[in-house]
């Protein structure tokens, strides 16, 4: 996962030095013709700032929605090859699961800087496809004399769950949470500490209770 995301990152990187150096010459030819204060020149900086902040938010938005979207299949999987013994259990914690994936990756598609809705609405409609998809995988593959607790498919559940709840689990710390609230968090420092201690409260009961709809499923 971290070999994904230095790829990405650079990647977007290269996209980045670009895009930096066509905003230099732009300033440079400006500047041979209009003297440009050092007041307009930081604000060229800051904006290459900020562009260098929205690249890095948009990885994280793409591997939190790849992390979903598989652990999304699976548990839709497992809900379409449940032989109705669990099946409610299954659908009220997936329901309650969806929810809460739901508004973290809607607030993080709601802060990428696209020009157009379309991209929001693509991952918007992906995301709202991979549990549907998953329980016609799951049904299909029940049809076909499935046994969930064959060898294969253990191994085959077990492997695909461990690698997309390692996916969750890593953006989780190392994107969202550092990134958010961590040491290079600005923005969050500046905040007044009611609102900073109801971002922590926040985070240990939603922690909390993703924790109990696994157990209790």
């Amino acid at each position: 996962m971290q070999l994904i995301e230095f790829i990405a990152h650079h990647q977007l990187q290269r996209v980045l030095i670009h895009e930096t150096k066509v905003v230099i010459e732009e300033a440079q030819t400006q500047s041979a013709i209009i003297p440009i204060e050092s007041s307009q020149q930081h604000g060229h900086s800051h904006g290459l700032s900020l562009l260098q902040d929205s690249h890095n938010h948009r990885v994280t938005t793409y591997l939190l929605e790849f992390g979903i979207a598989a652990h999304s299949v699976l548990i839709g999987v497992a809900l379409g090859t449940d032989d109705g013994s669990h099946f409610i259990v299954l659908f009220i914690t997936l329901c309650f699961h969806q929810f809460f994936e739901a508004i973290a990756l809607g607030a993080q598609i709601s802060q990428l800087n696209n020009k157009s809705i379309l991209p929001a609405i693509f991952m918007v409609s992906f995301f709202a496809l991979t549990t549907p998809v998953g329980i016609a995988i799951g049904i299909g593959v029940h049809l076909n004399t499935y046994n969930p607790k064959s060898l294969v498919a253990l191994v085959t559940t077990g492997v695909l769950d461990s690698v997309s709840s390692g996916i969750l689990i890593y953006v989780a710390l190392v994107n969202l949470m550092a990134g958010e609230m961590g040491v290079g968090a600005h923005g969050f420092f500046q905040l007044r500490k009611r609102v900073k201690c109801l971002y922590f409260i926040a985070l240990y009961i939603g922690a909390a209770l993703m924790a109990i709809l696994g157990r209790w499923a």
